[in-house]
């Protein structure tokens, strides 16, 4: 059976969980991986087996035989690295969030049409068996209709100006990293935009933001999000609907769902079982995808991507 043959970009903590996860995947093998450093990329490569290993990015686009490319960059940088893989004929999987603004995000998908390339966000809460579940038990009822949404993502994380999730040079800052994760499921929920928006936010001495809470109203509906550097959060999304509730821990990697009724009684109960951390249903779903000749997600099409950049600019605007 044919497979994707696939390239690293950035050998950091995500590229790590990424790799690892490769053992679980049916439709891709990952035969390369770049750093600026070819000592890191050497180590990285002899860890997970990886044939090739690059210590400049560009060896990686010129590969002929790397089939697609995984940018596991800091945020700063997805736009350069995207567009130098699709430039080069690459096949492109972003980490999340594709870009830092709307227009970059404008420009990556103008480029992929350009050059018939495949191109993704690594939103790859999407593609987990318990958010399908959840999205299947909304789909068929079981909660009625869907009148809030509440999810919140946010951890302790020690202040270091230099690191990427507080340096303003790298796009730090708690929306972009951990925000659209909350956002995300909104949207992959209610699927419109929101009529008001209401955002308390806290900023690091750095100035990026380092707590954000955020009010959406819609028609008929609400979603209460918070995102955090400042603090460990709950880290759940409830669903909430006239029948009963949906609950999914630490829901942007979530293993499992429970369908609740009004009374909190748990009628129904899902979980995964997974062997990996859960990178696998994304790399096998692209991966499906590029050999069947599609150029984007139906699961995360870029038209999502493109809401979601609209709705964090919306959210800054507000700080």
């Amino acid at each position: 059976m044919k497979k994707i043959r696939w390239g690293i970009i950035a050998p950091g903590k995500i590229a790590h969980e990424f790799a690892h996860d490769f053992q679980f995947v049916k439709y891709g093998e990952l035969k390369a991986v770049a750093s600026r450093s070819q000592e890191r990329a050497d180590n990285f490569a002899a860890r997970y087996g990886i044939p090739k290993a690059y210590g400049s990015y560009a060896e990686l686009y010129a590969d002929k035989e790397i089939d697609a490319i995984y940018v596991a960059t800091p945020h700063t940088f997805h736009h350069e690295n995207s567009t130098d893989a699709l430039n080069s004929g690459k096949a492109v999987l972003c980490e999340k969030p594709i870009t830092v603004n709307t227009a970059e995000c404008d420009s990556l998908i103008a480029l992929a049409k350009e050059k018939n390339q495949y191109l993704m966000e690594g939103m790859w809460t999407y593609f987990l068996p318990a958010i399908q579940k959840a999205s299947e038990w909304i789909n068929t009822g079981r909660i009625g209709r869907v009148l809030s949404i509440k999810a919140d993502f946010g951890n302790a994380v020690p202040f270091d100006a230099e690191s990427r999730m507080y340096n303003p040079a790298l796009s730090g800052g708690t929306l972009l990293d951990m925000g659209i994760y909350p956002l995300a499921i909104t949207w992959l929920i209610y699927k419109k935009d929101p009529i008001n928006i209401s955002v308390i936010s806290r900023k690091a001495s750095t100035g990026v933001d380092n707590d954000v809470n955020m009010q959406f109203e819609y028609e008929d509906e609400v979603a209460s999000l918070h995102s955090s550097f400042r603090s460990k959060l709950n880290n759940h999304a409830y669903i909430i609907g006239e029948k009963g509730y949906i609950d999914l821990p630490d829901f942007w990697h979530a293993h499992e769902c429970l369908l609740c009724d009004n009374s909190d009684k748990v009628i129904d109960r899902f979980e995964d079982n997974r062997k990996g951390v859960g990178f696998e249903f994304e790399i096998d779903s692209v991966s499906h995808d590029i050999l069947n000749g599609l150029k984007q997600s139906e699961v995360m099409p870029l038209a999502y991507s493109r809401k979601l950049q609209e709705h964090m600019q919306m959210v800054m605007e507000k700080f």
